[in-house]
């Protein structure tokens, strides 16, 4: 299970975005004044100034919700925010972002293997899909040695 913290002041829009998270049956969803910055995943915040200080050296765990227009969204996005949305944006456009936040995340491996300072983290790969070649022309074994006719 993926671990939310969701810090916002905006209770009925923190409800909305818990029970959204809550019924993909994948997160436990914890609702705090204050995000526990010892707590493993991504913490849902407000884009207050006195909020942003949290950001430091975690940014990529933080989803930022601040309002349209905001004088200060060059601040939130300095202080390493990559994740920002609008307040008033439906909590699907949140939860999308979660799991934006979510996957640039490294993923912890819990098969009791730990090093001296905790769990051992891994990156996943890109991935890269390998996708066919639909309608492609046929070639012929004279054709795939021939020049193209056009080089750029």
């Amino acid at each position: 299970m993926k671990s939310i913290q969701l810090a916002l002041r905006n209770t009925e829009y923190a409800d909305e975005l818990r029970n959204l998270l809550l019924k993909d049956g994948t997160h436990r969803v914890y609702l705090v004044d204050q995000p526990d910055l010892r707590l493993d995943g991504v913490i849902v915040i407000d884009g207050d100034e006195d909020r942003l200080a949290l950001l430091n050296g975690e940014a990529e765990r933080f989803v930022v919700i601040t309002r349209k227009g905001s004088d200060h969204l060059a601040h939130i996005w300095d202080a390493g925010a990559r994740h920002v949305v609008f307040e008033g944006d439906a909590a699907s456009t949140v939860h999308l972002a979660i799991i934006a936040a979510e996957l640039r995340l490294p993923r912890t491996i819990y098969k009791g293997r730990t090093s001296s300072t905790g769990p051992i983290h891994e990156h996943r790969p890109r991935f890269r899909p390998d996708f066919p070649i639909v309608d492609a022309p046929q070639r012929s074994a004279k054709s795939r040695h021939s020049k193209p006719p056009f080089l750029f």
